[in-house]
């Protein structure tokens, strides 16, 4: 089941929201919270929910052992099994893939089968961070209630694709929730307008860049292939964006604060900036449990720098067991180490914007690329043609991709570039969050806005059908 699946917009996210705010200030609402849950998770994986479950037992054990004996080999057991499921999942068969000559078939039948479970990448590393923050005594004291723990850790709207939310943030929230009339409005607003984001922008891009990517080859022309390639930049930032806004709505509406996962990102003017706007859960779950851990910035320049490509390369194959995400990882990590050296810690307030944006973007876009490439041999071969604007009829868009550019992608596309590449401009504005302050006018306009996005959004659902989230298969 996804966000935008008719059966979770208009029966299960209705039952389960009555529901919750029901209970919200008795005893029942962790428990309300832990049965809808479990109930969306076993809609979407069915069988795999008892791996939820067990990661929910497990972490809350390893947490009140690691609270109570301090043991160095209890903590290493919590990481080292939680570690454990996440590579038999994800990575068993691309570890084992390089000694496919030397082994057995029915070993690599076997690795090949393995199913990667939803949201696995996700829930294991909240998981992690508890257990963490725990042996830290960043958290003063582990959950007692194991319920309050597993509706935590199995919360379903940021289950499958994120925000990665620590304990710490929203522990009171989950013993008391904050819900009103305004932090209501405030998160169906922004649920839709994450809606829109993936059904209005991102699934009609998705046509244009699956037209560029699925026909790397001599059709595919320098044209076509920028097209594509800005498609899928577009395509990722609302598709992910959309579920991150409407994950941090659906909270707000059942009296949950959790942390934001973007801030504007393509209004960064380096790589570094970038990181710093671009899915926030995961970029400071790294910096906190690797990169400090590693040694941060404290060791030289040179064990810095390894560091960081140590710290991006892990946050690559996090992504998915493929050469082409460990690359990706590597690309930015690069680019980290390049502006740390030429531009040192001031990296953001050095030059004008348009000259650094003009730097910006187009690293980014070959990053993407490369993220978006089925291997490495195509990723060259699309760079290839990105960089050969005087071939004969380079500058004629592919059949494939003029054949994808309907009039609503084109619009999609146009309006999803426009608001990417205007992000430091349209940030005053402020059209997601709607304000108890705001009265006359400006309310009135916002109020416009949300239902047209709602009408529209609602059409396209019950019409054009839907599509995953690009990162739940992550």
């Amino acid at each position: 089941m996804v966000f935008s699946d008719p059966k979770f917009l208009f029966l299960f996210l209705p039952v389960a929201l009555l529901a919750g705010l029901a209970v919200r200030k008795s005893p029942l609402f962790s428990p309300a919270i832990l049965v809808f849950s479990l109930i969306f998770f076993y809609w979407s994986s069915g069988i795999f929910t008892l791996l939820l479950v067990a990661s929910i037992i497990y972490n809350y054990l390893f947490g009140l052992a690691i609270y109570r004996h301090r043991n160095n080999f209890v903590f290493g057991a919590a990481i080292l099994t939680n570690i454990s499921v996440l590579v038999f999942f994800k990575y068993l068969y691309f570890i084992l893939a390089p000694f496919k000559f030397f082994g057995s078939d029915s070993v690599f039948a076997f690795a090949s089968s393995v199913v990667l479970p939803i949201g696995i990448s996700f829930y294991t590393f909240q998981g992690m961070s508890y257990v963490i923050d725990i042996w830290r005594g960043t958290l003063p004291r582990p959950e007692r209630n194991p319920v309050l723990f597993a509706a935590y850790l199995s919360f379903f709207p940021q289950l499958i694709a994120g925000p990665i939310v620590r304990f710490g943030d929203v522990t009171a929230d989950f013993h008391d929730p904050k819900s009103s009339v305004d932090m209501f409005a405030a998160g169906a607003a922004r649920f839709l307008v994450g809606l829109a984001k993936k059904v209005l922008i991102a699934d009609l891009v998705a046509l244009i860049a699956d037209s560029a990517f699925d026909n790397v080859g001599p059709e595919l022309t320098f044209a076509g292939a920028w097209i594509g390639a800005l498609a899928y930049s577009a395509q990722i930032y609302f598709d992910f964006s959309g579920y991150s806004d409407m994950a941090i709505g659906m909270c707000l509406m059942f009296g949950i604060r959790i942390p934001e996962n973007f801030m504007h990102p393509y209004a960064s003017r380096t790589i570094t900036e970038f990181w710093r706007r671009w899915h926030i859960s995961l970029s400071t779950w790294f910096r906190d449990y690797l990169y400090i851990p590693l040694g941060g910035n404290r060791s030289g320049s040179g064990r810095t720098y390894l560091n960081l490509l140590i710290v991006f390369l892990a946050t690559g194959i996090w992504h998915g067991a493929a050469w082409t995400f460990a690359a990706w990882g590597l690309y930015h990590g690069a680019f980290l180490v390049i502006e740390r050296i030429l531009l040192g810690h001031g990296a953001r307030d050095l030059g004008p914007a348009w000259p650094r944006f003009v730097y910006f973007f187009p690293v980014v876009v070959v990053g993407w690329v490369l993220f978006r490439s089925a291997d490495l041999s195509d990723f060259l071969t699309y760079l290839r043609l990105m960089v050969s604007p005087l071939g004969e009829g380079a500058w004629v868009v592919s059949p494939a991709v003029a054949a994808a550019c309907s009039p609503l992608a084109v619009v999609a596309l146009t309006v999803g570039l426009g608001a990417m590449l205007m992000q430091r401009q349209l940030r005053p504005l402020g059209v997601v969050m709607m304000a108890a302050a705001d009265t006359g006018p400006r309310k009135a306009a916002r109020l416009g806005f949300i239902a047209c996005a709602a009408c529209l959004t609602t059409a396209f659902v019950l019409t054009q059908g839907y599509s995953p989230f690009l990162y739940f298969r992550f």
